[in-house]
């Protein structure tokens, strides 16, 4: 497989930062809030509500009525986080696309300390940052960093289950950051996925770098009981015969010799 070639990027690059949302009126606020109050420019925002049924469009547009930086806001009939997310990406225009969920949080200085970080490993795939659960505990005890797709690629087939050291490794969609021209590769996200499209997105763009993992605590992930990946759509009901068939199709269409199983 052909990675990415991964060309080098202004001193100061466009940062786009894409949120999708849908019935989270409680948070998505703050969330905005938190890209807004970011000490980095230049910086865009793209935001794709995804047919919510509660208050969440009207706060929108009032959370970004006086927006500081350029932002977009796209309503969309209910269709899944993956479709959302497409959407926002086809207005991205950053060099660099970080990603927040509309339920999460950033430290005022997340990009800016993500972007000097990405500058002292400029070759990766994947760019990832501790997230705190908003009460004080770290989301991910232990994090790593390397090249994951010759590890995958050393084993072939790997049990998620019974190899999480090599599939697990990856933070939420909150603390993650990639360049554009990988994702440019990596783009659209497969429609079946609903929910939990960042599983997809940093497995696949794994395959275009190495995971670079900061373990600066930069942002908040909010464990509030409906998070996604939980009910039915848990490990067993939803991960396994949804979203690692999808990335297994990722594979197979780069000609990678590797399966989750």
């Amino acid at each position: 497989m052909k990675r990415a070639e991964i060309q080098p990027i202004p001193a100061a690059p466009l940062v786009s930062v894409l949120m999708t949302s849908y019935n989270y009126a409680q948070f998505v606020a703050e969330a905005i809030q938190s890209v807004y109050d970011q000490t980095y420019r230049p910086l865009e925002l793209v935001i794709v509500d995804d047919g919510s049924t509660d208050a969440s469009v009207d706060i929108i547009r009032e959370a970004i009525r006086n927006a500081p930086i350029p932002t977009e806001f796209i309503t969309q009939k209910n269709a899944g986080q993956a479709s959302a997310l497409n959407n926002a990406f086809k207005n991205a225009h950053g060099e660099v696309v970080c990603f927040i969920d509309s339920d999460d949080l950033w430290l005022p200085e997340k990009v800016e300390r993500t972007l000097e970080f990405m500058r002292k490993h400029p070759e990766g795939g994947v760019y990832q940052h501790q997230l705190d659960k908003a009460q004080g505990d770290v989301e991910k005890q232990l994090l790593v960093s390397g090249d994951i797709l010759q590890e995958w690629m050393r084993v072939g087939k790997i049990n998620v289950h019974k190899n999480k050291e090599l599939v697990g490794v990856f933070l939420p969609t909150t603390g993650l950051a990639m360049y554009k021209q990988v994702l440019d590769h990596v783009f659209p996200i497969p429609e079946q996925l609903i929910t939990c499209p960042d599983a997809y997105l940093s497995r696949a763009s794994c395959c275009h770098g190495p995971l670079y993992s900061n373990l600066a605590t930069l942002g908040s992930w909010r464990d509030h009981g409906a998070n996604a990946g939980k009910g039915r759509f848990s490990f067993r009901e939803y991960w396994l015969p949804v979203v690692m068939p999808a990335i297994n199709e990722y594979f197979e269409r780069k000609e990678l010799p590797i399966r989750f199983v």
